[in-house]
C-alpha cells in the first residue's frame, strides 16, 4: 500500500526565522524520524531547490521537491487524487480557497510559524493515518 504524500514547508516548520538567521525547530529531529517511515515527503516550499536540499540533507529527511507556480500558489502544485496532507504555517487566500473548492480542506495541518513542528503535529499527522475513532457507544447506535 502507498504511503500518503506529505507536503511541507521548511521554513516556519521545520526551520524558524530568528530575526534573519534560521535555526532548526527544537522538535525538527524527531518530526523527521515520525514522520519519514510513514510518510511519502515532498517539500513545497518558497525556498529555492538546492536550499531545500542541503536542509533535507542536513536534517537526513529523504524527500524530494516540489517546484511551484508562485503566482498560483502552492496548493497548485498538490495532486489532489493523492491521499495527501501539508504542513503549511502561512497558507494564503489562493491555496485556502483550492484546498475547499477541492473540498480538501481538512488535509492542511497548519503550523505556529513561531514554533515550528511539535509533538502535538506530529501526533495529529499519525492520528489521522489510525483513521476516525470508535467508541463502543457510537459502535451500538441505531
Amino acid at each position: 500500500m502507498a504511503r500518503p504524500v506529505l507536503y511541507m514547508e521548511i521554513v516556519g516548520t521545520l526551520l524558524l526565522d530568528k530575526g534573519g538567521r534560521l535555526d532548526v525547530a527544537p522538535f525538527a529531529r524527531r518530526f523527521i524520524e515520525g514522520v519519514k517511515e510513514k510518510f511519502e515527503v515532498r517539500l513545497l516550499t518558497s525556498l529555492q531547490e538546492h536550499q531545500a536540499a542541503a536542509v533535507a540533507r542536513a536534517l537526513e529527511m529523504p524527500v524530494s521537491y516540489v517546484p511551484y507556480p508562485r503566482a498560483l500558489g502552492k496548493a497548485a502544485a498538490i495532486d489532489f487524487r493523492e491521499d495527501f496532507y501539508w504542513l503549511e504555517q502561512d497558507p494564503t487566500p489562493a491555496d485556502l480557497l483550492r484546498l475547499s473548492d477541492e473540498r480538501r480542506s481538512d488535509r492542511l495541518i497548519p503550523v505556529n510559524k513561531r514554533d515550528g513542528v511539535t509533538e502535538a503535529v506530529l501526533n495529529k499527522l499519525l492520528n489521522v493515518l489510525k483513521g476516525p475513532e470508535t467508541t463502543l457507544e457510537a459502535a451500538s447506535l441505531p
